[in-house]
């Protein structure tokens, strides 16, 4: 009986330690997926940098999107994402081009990376979401969880 029970937990034991071995191999690789993804979202960043510089207006900025053929939708307040406090009354809206797309909680469809480009409106109150002569204040990263619950 004490044979038994002792050749039932080395089982135990081994399965327990090759599951944990096989999820901890899957852990390692999809980390080193993910840092993938962050190095190409930083390379795609730079080059959008490097072309794009603040202070430029968003007729320029949205030029150069089209010219290279990069398709964008615009959002209010990007910086209220990141947490920074937003008036939106005198928000500009920003520019979004997608360049990835990360796995989604259960919760949400889709988890999009985009280069976010965030403007500061020209002139403030008029009507209009956004202006030609909307200045350019930043450009960065964005991961956006969408279509969520």
């Amino acid at each position: 009986m004490r044979v038994k029970r002792s050749r039932l937990l080395k089982i135990a034991a081994a399965i327990a330690v090759t599951a944990l071995s096989f999820w901890l191999v899957q852990h390692v690789r999809e980390r080193h997926k993910a840092a993938e993804r962050e190095a190409y979202y930083r390379t795609v960043l730079a080059e959008y940098t490097s072309a794009l510089k603040p202070g430029m207006t968003r007729k320029q900025v949205e030029q150069l999107l089209q010219t290279d053929g990069k398709r964008f939708r615009q959002m209010c307040c990007v910086a209220s994402f990141r947490g920074e406090h937003v008036n939106s009354v005198d928000a500009g809206w920003d520019d979004l081009v997608k360049i990835g797309e990360e796995s989604a909680p259960w919760f949400c469809g889709e988890n999009n990376v985009y280069i976010a480009f965030e403007f500061n409106p020209k002139s403030r109150g008029e009507l209009s979401k956004t202006n030609v002569s909307d200045i350019l204040k930043s450009v960065a990263v964005f991961h956006q969880l969408e279509d969520c619950m």
